[in-house]
């Protein structure tokens, strides 16, 4: 990827890291998962109790608790030395004392400079916008990590943000605050949730702070700075450090938490030799887990690929592993907002930093939305996977690249898929064990494209320790794969693949087997009118023995069952709601089963609420009681199976 460089081996901090190499092609068996676990994310005191309790039961606070007392413990160490005093004193405007590394050395940190709520669809979801949802990120809070606080007493958001750590106001904060939150007093700079809240940090110590806010149930976070910019150390961009690690490790064991990043601001500095803008991700910004965010100009009227300019500053990927980076595109010009001179004050700034929040903003009122249908939130795997898979596509090729990763962001086009959960789509949280297959099978007309996603929270890899220069060694742990077939085609997801040279970055990407992402995405725009099988299986073991993942499928006919049948042909399977009382749903076999068979009902968290054991041929299932939302029938008998999404009304 890098240019005229010598192999050398990549040290940081003064200690080599190890590296790790996985298993690609070991077969599995086929096994059916029946966990569908639709989860929620809540968050702190804006979020009811109940919310709290669920995101916090299916985080591991044992480890997050460990991580921020390991770190403090390194962070105290060092405490009284003079490498402090040096780095508390640095004079250079550019840089922030972040933390001590293992050694004691000073590492820091540099920020990185919005976007209209228009050129990402977000102001159609938003209050008063044509959809009609009148979503504005109510009971959301942010966590906003930045080199100061936001000016809390601005006019467009008072009362609103809590100050964790006593520091400076500072510009930064303040412009990010109002892109998020701000009300809308001066109209220009409406925040992208309005409703919504901010618990406010500085990014020192961002690693033990981020820990205990996602064991307390942190949804959504926000960080535009970078750890340790390589700058003209040009060798270090596309490496995966001990900060990417870092920032994985939060992630997997917070998995409720969506921490969100913009792509840096390296494109047009020089950096590499032959003033490529390729490869200049780094650090933090090459985390498998996180969402990061590339910048882009205003994008007035979407009409195609082409509407989509990228902004100069931006940085492209890949990841030395030739991962996908950055993962989206938002806008990061132009942006108006809150400045910290006065509660008045407003000013214009550029960077990806002002990118960032457009998605995170975005994605508080998706989870609003999420909520608002299914009384729970998505983890942030689910998220990601929406938002990813529901893009409006940019570039020269068809799929995605590493300038503009998987395309602009498209927030009206990811709640339509919320809105339609059920009916012509899909959104499950599953898990994946050892050498199992997940399966389902879905029916599309042939008029509209075909989507598929899967994501999920990969476990952090340990950084390399080679003398390779761009080292293609995937840091992928576990190895999941999405395939849709009908029995004669098999339909295979998007990836992108290096030369020997390392330095095919403008290739279209193909399809095939992706061993590089922990997303997958097959998108199938004239497909055949029929049944499709949708597959999950794996290579290799799996960490810890299993992995949770997300699907969402767009582009299909599940009917919702209010209104029509639900037939398997097939094996004359029948499940429709009784059109006398609506609290009912009926169960037919037409043909006579001689064992009997077996009806399970799942609700959204993949919790048994019903089992029952049936004679003869039909039987009636009664949701009385049951609040309105989508719920899993699943009919067992002899030689079949058939699951279902329903949507209760």
């Amino acid at each position: 990827m890098k240019n005229n460089k010598k192999n050398q081996s990549f040290r940081l901090s003064g200690k080599l890291c190890g590296i790790k190499t996985f298993p690609r092609n070991i077969s599995s068996k086929i096994l059916l998962i029946v966990g569908i676990t639709f989860s929620t994310t809540s968050i702190l005191s804006a979020q009811t109790a109940e919310d709290r309790e669920y995101i916090i039961s299916k985080t591991n606070v044992e480890r997050l608790k460990e991580i921020a007392k390991e770190y403090n413990a390194l962070q105290a160490k060092f405490k009284d030395s003079t490498l402090k005093s040096a780095a508390v004193q640095c004079k250079d405007s550019t840089k922030y004392f972040a933390q001590f590394d293992n050694n004691g050395n000073p590492v820091y940190y540099s920020l990185e400079n919005e976007s209209s709520a228009a050129s990402s669809n977000i102001d159609q979801i938003r209050t008063g916008g044509q959809t009609g949802l009148d979503l504005d990120g109510q009971s959301i809070v942010f966590g906003l990590w930045d080199s100061g606080n936001p000016r809390t007493t601005h006019r467009e958001y008072s009362g609103k943000i809590n100050v964790n750590d006593a520091v400076d106001i500072g510009y930064h904060a303040t412009h990010i605050a109002g892109m998020l939150i701000a009300s809308g007093v001066e109209p220009l700079a409406k925040g992208m949730a309005p409703g919504a809240s901010i618990s406010s940090f500085s990014t020192t110590d961002w690693n033990s702070e981020v820990a205990d806010w996602a064991a307390e149930g942190g949804l959504i976070s926000t960080h535009s700075y970078i750890i340790a910019n390589p700058k003209t150390d040009y060798e270090k961009f596309g490496v995966y450090n001990t900060y990417a690690q870092a920032w994985d490790e939060l992630s997997y064991n917070a998995p409720y938490l969506i921490m969100c990043t913009g792509a840096s601001n390296n494109g047009n500095n020089g950096y590499n030799p032959d003033g490529s803008r390729y490869d200049l991700l780094a650090s933090n910004k090459l985390g498998k887990n996180s969402i990061v965010v590339g910048a882009c100009y205003d994008v007035v009227s979407y009409i195609n690929p082409f509407s989509v300019e990228q902004a100069p500053f931006t940085s492209w990927g890949p990841s030395d592993d030739w991962r996908i980076k950055p993962d989206i595109t938002a806008v990061g010009t132009d942006s108006y907002s809150t400045r910290e001179a006065s509660n008045l004050n407003y000013g214009t700034g550029q960077g990806c930093s002002y990118a960032g929040p457009v998605v995170a903003g975005g994605l508080a009122l998706l989870q609003q939305h999420y909520h608002d249908k299914n009384g729970v939130y998505m983890k942030a795997a689910t998220a990601k996977g929406l938002i990813l898979s529901t893009t409006n596509e940019a570039g020269s090729y068809d799929g995605p690249d590493f300038s503009n990763g998987w395309g602009l962001f498209n927030a009206t086009k990811a709640a339509e898929v919320i809105t339609n959960n059920g009916t012509t789509s899909l959104i499950s949280e599953l898990t994946l064990e050892q050498s199992g297959t997940y399966s389902t099978t879905i029916n599309v007309d042939g008029t509209n494209t075909l989507t598929a996603a899967i994501c999920w929270n990969d476990p952090p890899a340990e950084p390399l320790i080679t003398t390779i220069t761009d080292d293609t060694t995937p840091m992928l742990i576990n190895d999941l794969d999405l395939r849709v077939s009908n029995g004669t085609n098999i339909y295979m997801p998007w990836k992108l693949e290096p030369n020997s040279s390392c330095d095919n970055f403008t290739d279209a990407a193909v399809k095939g087997d992706n061993y590089r992402d922990n997303i997958e995405v097959i998108e199938v725009k004239d497909i055949e009118a029929g049944e499709y099988t949708v597959s999950v299986s794996h290579k290799g073991t799996l960490q810890n023995g299993s992995q949770d993942f997300s699907l969402i499928i767009n582009g299909i006919l599940l009917n919702a069952t209010s209104a029509n049948i639900i037939e398997n042909p097939e094996n004359s399977i029948i499940v429709y709601q009784d059109p006398g009382n609506s609290t009912y749903y009926n169960i037919v076999l037409k043909n006579t089963i001689q064992n009997g068979f077996d009806v399970q009902l799942f609700d959204i968290q993949g919790q048994i609420i019903l089992s029952k054991a049936c004679s003869g041929n039909q039987t009636k299932l009664d949701m009385a009681g049951l609040k309105p939302g989508v719920f899993i029938i699943s009919v067992t008998t002899e030689d079949t199976r058939l699951t279902k999404s329903i949507v209760y009304k």
